[in-house]
């Protein structure tokens, strides 16, 4: 190998150490960006659940609650860009181990790189593939797919989920709050709206407007706003993971930069060896003439 060969493999170390430190410095500047709004919107979303969940109850003892035209719908987030790590396998591990007994299950792929992933596996019998303009929804793409979610009796959405800058979970959300509201869990509420209650079944409510009302315009604006909420922590959580990537790599390009250099520079020092013996041998050729 000689130093220009050398040059140009050291040049592409440059080049994957640039790009790393970019979008490592991109992540971390949305990282700061983001991080406190979404973990501030956890407690908001946190209470809007609970609420959500309380007027489904309630509907459901008064048997305002319609069974929607189709049973589960299981949607899965994943994103159209790269460079993320191992987050979008992971979590498409996680959603294939989690649904594949689930019976009467529609199921929808978000994102490029799990259209992708199904694509060439083909593990999947039959699903939706979904690809938004870029992994944020706008309002539009997020009211159509409430509007199409809402056609269902339990929707729940798999996504990564933001833990620490250095751990993202897998994990799901049921945006429809259906463990709270079905017969057959109906029992095992444990949440309390009111200081000193024990059972939410016995507790004075007061719906203003009625409760139907009521019922309508959560299923309407609640649910499109608990999906906004499932498309925010995949963000955050691929941004960290990204970030924590990006790192990583910017760290093996001066590993690899740094052994190129010792390469090139052991090359020229044999370039100089050769060119001092080459010199000592036109010396020694020149002195053996002149004594000839």
């Amino acid at each position: 190998m000689n130093i220009r060969e050398i040059d140009e493999i050291l040049e592409e170390g440059y080049s994957l150490k640039f790009i790393a430190q970019a979008y490592s410095d991109i992540a971390n500047l949305k990282i700061k960006r983001i991080r406190a709004e979404v973990e501030r919107n956890r407690i908001f979303f946190e209470e809007i659940a609970k609420i959500y969940d309380t007027v489904k109850f309630f509907a459901f003892k008064k048997k305002l609650f319609l069974k929607r035209p189709k049973n589960r719908l299981a949607i899965l987030i994943t994103s159209n860009y790269r460079f993320y790590g191992a987050i979008n396998s992971s979590l498409i591990k996680y959603f294939v181990g989690s649904t594949a007994e689930l019976q009467d299950v529609d199921k929808i792929i978000i994102g490029r790189a799990g259209i992708d992933f199904f694509k060439a596996n083909r593990i999947l019998p039959k699903y939706q593939g979904l690809i938004l303009n870029t992994d944020m929804p706008t309002a539009l793409e997020l009211n159509n797919l409430a509007k199409y979610s809402s056609n269902y009796n339990q929707v729940q959405v798999f996504h990564s989920k933001f833990k620490s800058l250095l751990r993202q979970q897998a994990t799901f959300t049921d945006v429809t709050s259906v463990s709270y509201y079905l017969e057959e869990h109906v029992s095992d509420i444990r949440h309390l709206p009111l200081e000193g209650a024990t059972d939410i079944r016995h507790m004075p409510y007061i719906f203003e407007p009625d409760l139907p009302k009521i019922v309508n315009f959560f299923d309407a604006q609640i649910l499109t706003l608990l999906l906004e909420e499932t498309f925010l922590e995949s963000e955050l959580s691929r941004t960290a993971s990204r970030f924590i990537r990006m790192d990583q790599a910017e760290t093996e390009a001066n590993k690899f930069i740094k052994e190129y250099e010792k390469i090139k520079a052991y090359a020229k020092r044999s370039l100089i060896n050769n060119a001092i013996l080459e010199n000592f041998a036109a010396m020694a050729a020149l002195r053996k003439e002149q004594y000839a």
